[in-house]
């Protein structure tokens, strides 16, 4: 197979091809975000057959690019493994998803993952974040003299609405609704 086409996402920030994940050369991330999924699940507890990777792709991010504020729609969980992130260009943020969380925010001695909106994880080389996939996320402006690159990826239950989105509760016989 010959490499993914690379495409213009933002004016300057580059993306290839979502695919990745059918090119032989990536088989061994693709093997660490299987086994990292699968163990987030156990720890969920979740009961599933299957999880499969939905889209796999590379982003670089030159200096001064940036990566704007979005989530991965249709799909469980989401990550990215970063290839190359210096100093200055080291940093995923996650926001709060509810609405109006903002509309009370009582001063805080100092600010830490339990008293904020907005949750920054500091990226580097080899490291592997693996999010709800739902959860809107961003990445700051690259302010270092090198590209930022990084491989992301989408996973989801295949068949799930065959084996997975059935109502979660349950109908009495003969009940009446007063």
């Amino acid at each position: 197979m010959t490499g993914p086409r690379v495409q213009s996402y933002m004016s300057e920030t580059f993306q290839t091809e979502q695919t990745l994940h059918h090119v032989e050369e990536f088989a061994p991330l693709l093997v660490a975000i299987r086994k990292i999924a699968e163990g987030a699940l156990r720890q969920l507890q979740i009961d599933y057959r299957d999880i499969v990777l939905s889209g796999c792709w590379a982003n670089i991010n030159p200096p001064g690019a940036k990566h704007s504020i979005h989530s991965h729609p249709n799909n469980f969980f989401s990550g990215v493994y970063y290839v190359q992130s210096d100093a200055k260009a080291n940093i995923i943020r996650f926001h709060d998803p509810r609405a109006q969380a903002e509309v009370i925010m009582p001063p805080r001695h100092q600010q830490n993952p339990y008293n904020t909106n907005l949750i920054e994880l500091e990226t580097k080389p080899g490291r592997l974040v693996l999010f709800p996939a739902w959860l809107k996320h961003d990445v700051p402006t690259n302010l270092s003299a090198r590209e930022r690159i990084s491989v992301s990826f989408d996973l989801m239950f295949p068949n799930f609405t065959e084996t997975m989105s059935m109502p979660l509760w349950r109908g009495g016989e003969n009940k009446k609704i007063r």
